[in-house]
């Protein structure tokens, strides 16, 4: 997915050089690229897989359908981003979001499986941008003990190897402002972290969902 999207990006900067084309058709077509974008992910759920992966993912997609002018190409990125993103949704991500509604709203869909976000993706992302902490000193936080939280699956706890993780009964993960976080790629379903104020964490993390909301006119200031 990552070399399809760097050779897109690569075609538009050059003004269409014919190189980057011949060497996106080759790959996507006579060695089946496409089809190892369909399944990005080998696994879907909530908790598994690493948050590295996805935050690539996405930024990887949202080049991919931008410049992507094929409609069946389109509508087979746009079905396996669907997917991914169905995965995600539950951890109140603001880029996640944004850089899925920014391309997913513009190829819409057929039939009853619409293609776009749906839900409370819109009021959460914005909650979690409300709610980003000002202080950006890492200090441990323990939530492991809550009678609010649920475990994740077995499945997920394994493939993590490390803490214990968990989620709100509500089925999304804890508010931003109750965990820690340095960037998107942290672990959101992580319960216990530790900390002793010596560390400070991202804070371009807040700037590139907003401005990204800014710009594709989700939120206002």
């Amino acid at each position: 997915m990552e070399i399809l999207s760097y050779l897109k990006v690569a075609e538009h900067l050059s003004g269409g050089d014919a190189k980057y084309t011949q060497a996106y058709d080759l790959l996507s077509k006579k060695h089946n690229y496409t089809l190892n974008v369909m399944n990005p992910k080998p696994v879907l759920g909530p908790g598994l897989g690493n948050q590295s992966d996805d935050e690539m993912a996405f930024m990887c997609f949202y080049n991919l359908l931008h410049y992507e002018t094929d409609p069946l190409q389109r509508q087979l990125y746009t079905r396996a981003w669907m997917y991914y993103w169905m995965s995600e949704e539950p951890e109140r991500n603001p880029l996640f979001d944004f850089l899925f509604a920014a391309r997913c709203n513009e190829t819409g869909g057929r039939g009853m499986f619409r293609m776009g976000p749906y839900g409370s993706w819109l009021e959460d992302s914005v909650d979690t941008l409300q709610r980003y902490p000002l202080d950006r000193v890492r200090w441990a936080m323990k939530n492991s003990h809550r009678k609010d939280i649920a475990p994740l699956s077995l499945a997920a706890q394994v493939s993590a190897r490390r803490g214990a993780r968990g989620w709100l009964r509500s089925g999304k993960v804890l508010p931003i402002d109750e965990r820690f976080v340095d960037k998107w790629n942290h672990d959101p379903w992580s319960l216990d972290t530790g900390g002793n104020g010596r560390e400070l964490a991202d804070g371009a993390s807040f700037l590139l969902p907003y401005y990204m909301g800014l710009y594709h006119g989700f939120i206002t200031e």
